[in-house]
């Protein structure tokens, strides 16, 4: 055998090993993130690049040998990129920390003014709220993140808010305490004052009553108040006093709905005074809608003008009741 011969056959056995060797070389994978700690929904790169691969994947997913792609994890999450060529593959990860922004606390704060009372009388509850999606109050029920209600415990009472949001609970409380009044100290006796006029008795005691946005419902508060009125309608000397209910309404939306949230206001009032045993006859109602509005903006019912003032029933006197 010639020395050119022997050479060439070396040469092919070595390039056939080569070749041997290369094919069975394992993969190599790696992936890298440009940023390990961000905060929810903070863009990152995923980069990863493999050798002697024959698909490549992430997470399961089919990616190209060598590449990149922004991501916007949510939360913690490791991402695995994983080579294979037959039986073979190579794995990398990198984990992406998301740090979890925990929610508010909710707060809350109550008072009442006064907090004592003689019994008979009437106090005001005022809370606020901050960071709570729900708010109620013993005794209440549920009620706005804040504002104000009057109440007329009969006996010494502790009322307490709860406000619930996302970041926990919070809870306020405050005690109303009752005393009976003191005997009247005797006086000497004079004539008595002659009784007002039917019309002015009718406004002391048929009082404005408010609505919720957008609503005709009436509220626990206004309930009691107009059970107070309908006492003093039933007496036989008021039996026929016949008067009007006005509704109204704050100054969003259209007249024409305006005019029927209005009307349903009224026809609310008026149903439910007729449940408690006032005469149907004896009412009459109307609905102004949203034509004598006067408030700018959101507020609460006792400090008016605001649009929570305009959400409202209205009573007027037409006439009877006179008295000898």
């Amino acid at each position: 055998m010639s020395k050119n011969t022997s050479r060439m056959m070396i040469g092919s056995s070595m390039l056939l090993l080569t070749l041997l060797i290369v094919g069975c070389a394992p993969p190599t994978a790696k992936i890298k993130v440009s940023r390990q700690d961000v905060n929810a929904g903070d863009p990152v790169t995923v980069s990863w690049e493999t050798n002697k691969a024959k698909t490549v994947e992430i997470n399961g997913e089919k990616v190209d040998k060598i590449g990149a792609k922004t991501v916007t994890p949510s939360a913690s999450t490791t991402y695995e990129v994983v080579a294979r060529r037959g039986k073979k593959e190579a794995r990398d990860q990198a984990t992406i920390n998301v740090a979890v922004v925990k929610p508010a606390a909710p707060t809350v704060s109550l008072r009442a003014e006064p907090s004592a009372i003689d019994l008979g009388k009437n106090t005001v509850l005022r809370w606020e709220t901050s960071n709570a999606t729900t708010v109620t109050i013993s005794g209440l029920g549920e009620v706005a993140a804040s504002g104000d209600r009057e109440v007329s415990p009969r006996v010494s009472t502790t009322y307490t808010a709860t406000a619930i949001g996302a970041g926990g609970n919070a809870t306020a409380s405050v005690r109303v305490t009752v005393t009976d009044p003191p005997p009247p100290a005797e006086r000497p006796r004079v004539t008595a004052p002659a009784e007002p006029p039917i019309a002015e008795q009718f406004r002391g005691i048929m009082r404005t009553i408010f609505f919720e946005y957008d609503q005709s419902d009436l509220l626990p508060a206004e309930q009691d108040q107009l059970r107070r009125a309908a006492e003093w309608l039933n007496l036989p000397a008021n039996r026929s006093v016949v008067f009007r209910i006005e509704g109204y309404c704050d100054p969003r939306g259209t007249a024409e709905y305006n005019l029927g949230l209005g009307n349903r206001r009224a026809e609310t009032t008026k149903d439910f005074l007729v449940s408690l045993g006032v005469d149907a006859s004896r009412i009459e109602i109307t609905s102004y809608g949203l034509e004598k509005a006067s408030g700018t903006e959101e507020g609460l019912a006792s400090a008016p003008p605001s649009w929570a003032f305009d959400r409202r029933a209205e009573f007027v006197y037409v006439r009877g009741g006179e008295r000898p």
